[in-house]
């Protein structure tokens, strides 16, 4: 019997998030008539872009058994200064050294946050709620208000399609499945799962947890740094609360697909489900003219769900 409720639940964790996605794509696309509409959908890809590139690094990070919480502000802080430094110079060779720095930038943050979770023992989510505040200051000490433009070759990657396929959601798909084959095909990705599983046995195994921590942290913020690229894109412009709350978001997204919040099991492929179907929910709804705090109400509800289904049960003996 334990052995079937187990099944079951690996079944649930695995089907879960695509039963929802296609529940929503249904229920949308039977209901409301202008969501079958393609523009329609081409707009839920590409504003899906930047929450899945972000989704994708936080499944790193929380099946090692942790969480980033500053990934939301690290985007904005790379909005605002993309935007600010590409208004002298919008040439493609200094969009492409400005974009190589941005992501550095986001790499080396996350590299900060590794380096003080293993040797201050502080908890991931103490650490990086800091350092959130910390880019949270940083961005606006330095502008507080919209400044800067995104160049023309950030515009058009964020907004311009190839065949009907918009840019961001092709470059989404080049790093997802660069991120799954990471996951699924290398030694890194079967360390990183057995570390967010049992750190301890990872540990007498010979797997060094603490370089596959400081590896997963500076994924995570390259992603951000990325995402954070796009989004300038996207808005045109160094707006300064750019960033606030995809941190949140991501998380939502990647517990939707399954991954576990105490880390040992995880699936980039599932939390782009969970980004896919939180944009069609959040599509409806804004195509319903429901309000932003209902949206809110839902979006909780959502993952508390998600957690509860998620969560590890004790199993009678």
């Amino acid at each position: 019997m334990a052995l079937a409720r187990g099944c079951a639940r690996l079944d649930l964790e695995s089907t879960g998030v695509w039963l929802l996605l296609a529940g929503a794509v249904l229920a949308a696309a039977v209901t409301i008539p202008t969501f079958r509409d393609p523009a329609n959908l081409v707009n839920v890809l590409r504003q899906s872009s930047v929450l899945g590139i972000l989704a994708i690094g936080q499944t790193f990070v929380i099946a090692a058994g942790m969480l980033d919480l500053s990934i939301g502000m690290l985007t904005g802080l790379v909005v605002v200064l993309a935007c600010w430094l590409l208004e002298a110079d919008p040439s493609i060779a200094y969009t492409l050294a400005v974009a190589a720095m941005m992501i550095l930038l986001g790499a080396s943050v996350g590299l900060v946050n590794g380096t003080l979770v293993n040797r201050l023992k502080l908890h991931p989510l103490i650490l990086t709620f800091g350092m959130l505040s910390i880019l949270q200051g940083l961005i606006f000490t330095f502008t507080d208000r919209s400044v800067g433009s995104a160049s023309p070759l950030l515009q058009s990657i964020a907004n311009d399609s190839l065949w009907g396929i918009p840019l961001s959601t092709i470059l989404l798909a080049v790093v997802l499945v660069l991120s799954h084959l990471a996951f699924t095909r290398t030694r890194f990705g079967y360390h990183l799962v057995a570390a967010g599983g049992n750190p301890e046995s990872a540990r007498r195994a010979g797997i060094n947890v603490a370089a596959i921590r400081l590896a997963c942290f500076v994924i995570s913020g390259a992603f951000a740094g990325l995402a954070g690229l796009l989004l300038a894109g996207r808005l045109g412009t160094g707006y300064p609360l750019a960033g606030s709350g995809l941190e949140l978001d991501a998380i939502v997204a990647v517990v939707l697909g399954g991954t576990a919040l105490a880390g040992g099991r995880g699936s980039v492929v599932r939390s782009i489900a969970g980004v896919l179907a939180l944009a069609i929910i959040s599509n409806v709804l804004n195509l319903l003219g429901v309000s932003a705090f209902v949206q809110m109400f839902v979006k909780g509800l959502i993952v508390v769900v998600a957690i509860l289904v998620n969560q590890p049960r004790r199993e009678n003996p």
